[in-house]
């Protein structure tokens, strides 16, 4: 099976820092976005970018009216060359772009230096036109090891080239912050694993624990006792052990006078990033969570790159009252190599996902 190459990131949808990368090393103005002793290694990102993992891979994002982005993810390659596997991997870029057009390459293999250990990375810039819009995406492959088997780490930035509503360009405004992240960025071994985590149970319903930092949320998210809680970013999720997750995100969303419009808005922009993206149901189911008004969009979509296939819930509650009000997106997804085998974990988790709703509390 092929390994994922493109994560280009448009979907809109921390603080805390583990011991082994103290606060001393975070660059000023910066975020740990990584949870290095899982992840394998260390990725900051500017202060104030929204971090999410809910489909499997790391990404953060400038802002809802600015949709710039970055993100991160291991493979292991059976090629014998970082070349070999961009070659072999090439044709899922070609299938993003608008019919009638083409990739645009800047720069091809270029070699780069990663990280303050100046590890040897391949660097392609090339732009393309999907749905109309002009983005341009920066992807740096860097080699754990002397051969690809060893791990590869593919850190991708993608932006707008055209100026936006806001006025903002993309690419060339946060390109500098990116180069940053690139010049922060090296590899740790990974020492932790879920199961060795620590549980904070305190207060937590029985057989759950908080997932969510009281520093920095204004919730209370509880998940399963053994899944593995990550508040290492600026937003609170957890995974269990056959990958799926639930992940929490709260904004203010301008322009939008409904949910449906809204969950519009991000259809359009799950299509940019991703193949096959399906809404399960026509109308979406209308709950309560925490006494707030919430509604539910099951929807199934395809990785490009690899081709796995996430199953995810969305749903969006509605704060409409106090100083926290807004929407907040409570997600569950599940990843397989088919659509039957992602159906298959999401159904597992249906009943965990509907405790979890269950016991979501706004403070």
């Amino acid at each position: 099976m092929k390994r994922i190459l493109l994560a280009v990131c448009l979907m809109i949808l921390g603080l805390a820092l583990l011991a082994s990368c103290g606060k001393s090393e975070v660059p000023e103005g910066m975020t740990l976005a990584s949870d290095p002793d899982l992840d394998g290694f260390v990725l900051y990102v500017p202060d104030g970018y929204t971090i999410d993992r809910s489909t499997g891979v790391l990404t953060a994002f400038v802002s809802e009216l600015d949709p710039t982005s970055y993100s991160a993810t291991m493979v292991a390659p059976a090629e014998a060359t970082l070349d070999a596997y961009w070659n072999a991997n090439r044709p899922a870029l070609d299938a993003i772009v608008d019919p009638g057009t083409s990739l645009v390459f800047e720069e091809e293999n270029a070699e780069i230096e990663v990280g303050k250990e100046a590890l040897p990375g391949r660097a392609w810039i090339y732009s393309f036109t999907r749905g109309g819009v002009n983005y341009k995406v920066m992807q740096i492959l860097v080699p754990r090891g002397d051969a690809p088997s060893e791990g590869v780490a593919i850190l991708t930035y993608t932006g707008k080239t055209d100026a936006t509503v806001t006025g903002t360009v993309g690419y060339s405004e946060h390109v500098d912050e990116f180069e940053l992240a690139v010049a922060n960025f090296s590899f740790r071994e990974k020492t932790k694993t879920p199961e060795a985590v620590e549980k904070n149970t305190d207060g937590a319903p029985e057989g759950m624990q908080l997932a969510s930092s009281p520093k920095i949320a204004n919730y209370r998210l509880y998940l399963p006792l053994e899944w593995n809680a990550d508040m290492m970013t600026g937003i609170s999720s957890g995974y269990a052990a056959d990958g799926a997750g639930v992940s929490v995100v709260s904004f203010y969303p301008e322009g939008f006078s409904t949910v449906t419009e809204y969950f519009a808005s991000q259809k359009e922009k799950f299509e940019l990033r991703y193949k096959n993206v399906t809404v399960l149901s026509d109308e979406p189911e209308q709950i309560k969570v925490d006494g707030c008004d919430a509604f539910r969009y099951d929807c199934r979509l395809t990785r490009r790159g690899d081709e796995r296939v996430v199953r995810f819930s969305l749903v969006y509650v509605l704060l409409r009252t106090g100083m926290h009000r807004g929407l907040y997106t409570v997600t569950l997804s599940a990843v397989g190599e088919t659509p039957e085998q992602a159906d298959a974990i999401f159904a597992q988790h249906e009943s965990d996902f509907a405790t979890v709703l269950a016991n979501f509390r706004f403070e």
